[in-house]
Formats: structure tokens, C-alpha cells, sequence
């Protein structure tokens, strides 16, 4: 089934109504995920690392959540399975012959479109576009990405189900397309037959750091350590806060108004395109909806974003007044 990157709950409610989910190759899928402090890497990387039955049979706030009421026949996966702390990201992909299992485990089926949405901030559609641009990073196309998540959803006065939905075991395959998708801190410290690194060829790549201005200008804390960056951003990124996508309503603002935005934010079409944030989840959100309106543009995110480079080369986080401690 063909479907846009970007649906509306109307048209969700409409595939219900119709059976088309589940039925006809299309699976509504939950990102509900409650934020906790990162785990020990370490310790994860010993103990639970790639056990998905263990994980997902271990008490979980963001299943919580989501069985606290959803959008009917919608499935549950967690971020915080789907991925792993690793020694310098919080959100680390894994291999993409382990991250199948845990697809499988949830019940996903190869040939089903996804169609994912979420909670709270950012119109419900922080923690889902991450989960999306992590299926399309496996190779996963048939992806969409409901327009204010279930707010709008129940703000449209649809039904909501508590069913715990737990699905037999799928046939979803992965294809590790992770650099079609994502830069790593490796490519963008590799230089390519000159003396610039590619992190620092800020003329021909649009780098766009998807943080709040405030965070971006150092008006408010970043989250970074001043003890170990001497500045609030990376020289040559352009600042294009994901929350400006969305609206007073809630939901994303219009084609033509996201498409102008960018252009005024300093967006260059037909350039390569990296988007950052702090830890890859707001950086997920502006590449999926960029990839939405501009569908040559290509877009990759950097999973590790500035809490990684703070770690690994934090002498490149230095434009921007620094945050020192009082």
C-alpha cells in the first residue's frame, strides 16, 4: 500500500475503520517512551546487550505509557531496546542482523508499511521519527509518520485502546543501509584527498543543528560539560531548531511553510544535508520531515551528535560563548 510520509489520524482512522491495518500489509506501530538517565554502557554491553527477551521481559515506563491508552492495534516498541548506550552515544544502532531479532520479537512482517507515531513533545512526533529513520537506516522505506501523534488523535475524539498488543513472531528482514542514512564520527573527521575534514567543508554540506536557538546561542544551559567543550556549538552549523517545525496546533506547518523556513535558516538545495542535535533524536525529526518535503535532499543524522563529539573531539564544539559553571 501506498501511503505519504506524512498522514494525518483522520486517514489512520480511516485504514482502521476500513481493516485495512494489520490486514493488508499495514502496521501502526507506538513509540511512547519515557526519558531516563543513560545507562551504565559498560554494564548494559555485559549484561543485556542484544537480549531482546530480556529487555522487553524487564519492567519498562515507556510501556507504561503505552498501555496507559493508544491508537487501537498499534504495537509497542522502546528506544531504549530498539538501540543501546554505547561507550559515546546514548542512542547506539546495533548491528543490523541483531537489530532484526528485536523487530521480529515485536511481530513486524517484511512487507507491511509502518506507520509510526508518538507522544508529548514536538506533536507526539519526537520519539517516532527517530524510530522511523531507524527502519529506513535497515532498509525499511514504507515508513509514515502521523502528523501531532496521539494528541491529535484524541483530540479528534477517535477510539483508544489499553490492549497490551503482543503480536506472533515476524518475518521482518533488515538491510544495513545505516550509510545511506547516518554519519558516524569517523566520516566526519575523514579527510578526502584534502586537508579539510569533512565536519569542516561547511560551504558545500548543509550541517544543521536542530537544538532551540537558546541552546544554540548559549542563552540556556546545553547540556554539554564546560569542563570539556569551550562553546555552545560547532563552527559552520547552521541552526535549525525541530521545534520550529511545529505548529501552535500541535502538528507540522505546511509544505510551503517548512520549505521556506529552510531556505531562510540557510538550507541549500542539492547539497548534502547532516542533521545534529545533542543526542540524534531531534536530528531525527528534522531529517525525516526534510526528507518529506524536499525528496532529493538525501538527508543523514548524526546518531552521536555533540554528546559524542563533546567525548571524542571536544575541541570542535567551541564557536559560541562558553558555559562555564558559577
Amino acid at each position: 500500500m501506498s501511503l505519504k510520509k506524512i498522514i494525518d489520524v483522520g486517514s489512520v482512522n480511516s485504514l482502521i475503520k476500513k481493516g485495512i491495518i494489520n490486514k493488508e500489509g499495514v502496521r501502526i506501530i507506538d513509540c511512547s517512551f519515557a526519558v531516563a538517565p543513560r545507562p551504565d554502557w559498560k554494564t548494559f554491553e555485559k549484561e543485556e546487550y542484544g537480549k531482546f527477551e530480556q529487555l522487553l521481559a524487564a519492567p519498562s515506563q515507556s510501556r507504561k505509557i503505552y498501555q496507559s491508552g493508544h491508537i487501537p492495534q498499534a504495537v509497542h516498541i522502546d528506544l531504549d531496546i530498539a538501540t543501546y548506550p554505547s561507550r559515546y552515544q546514548r542512542f547506539q544502532q546495533y548491528p543490523a542482523e541483531l537489530f532484526e531479532k528485536y523487530a521480529q520479537l515485536i511481530g513486524l512482517d517484511t512487507k507491511e508499511h509502518f506507520i509510526f507515531y508518538g507522544k508529548g513533545a514536538f506533536g507526539g512526533m519526537l520519539f517516532a521519527s527517530k524510530a522511523a529513520w531507524l527502519f529506513k537506516s535497515y532498509g525499511h522505506e514504507n515508513v509514515s509518520l502521523v502528523d501531532g501523534g496521539f494528541d491529535a488523535w484524541k483530540g479528534s475524539k477517535f477510539d483508544v485502546s489499553t490492549e497490551d498488543l503482543k503480536l506472533p513472531r515476524g518475518n521482518w528482514k533488515a538491510d544495513d543501509q545505516l550509510k545511506k542514512y547516518v554519519v558516524t564520527f569517523e566520516e566526519l573527521q575523514a579527510k578526502n584527498g584534502d586537508e579539510k575534514e569533512f565536519i569542516e567543508k561547511t560551504s558545500e554540506v548543509n550541517f544543521l543543528d536542530s537544538r532551540v536557538r537558546a541552546q544554540f546561542d548559549g542563552t540556556q544551559e546545553t547540556g554539554l560539560d564546560p569542563h570539556l567543550v569551550n562553546g555552545t556549538r560547532i563552527a559552520g552549523f547552521k541552526n535549525l531548531p525541530s521545534s520550529e517545525l511545529i505548529g501552535k496546533d500541535g502538528k507540522l506547518q505546511n509544505e510551503e511553510h517548512i520549505r521556506s523556513w529552510l531556505q531562510k535558516n540557510g538550507y541549500v538545495a542539492n547539497q548534502p544535508t547532516v542533521t545534529s542535535c545533542n543526542a540524534g533524536i531531534q536530528a531525527a525529526l528534522l531529517a525525516y520531515v526534510i526528507d518529506a518535503v524536499e525528496p532529493n535532499s538525501a538527508p543523514r543524522v548524526y546518531n552521536g551528535s555533540l554528546k559524542e563529539m563533546e567525548l571524542r573531539a571536544p575541541k570542535k564544539i567551541s564557536d559560541g560563548p562558553q558555559h562555564l559553571p558559577h
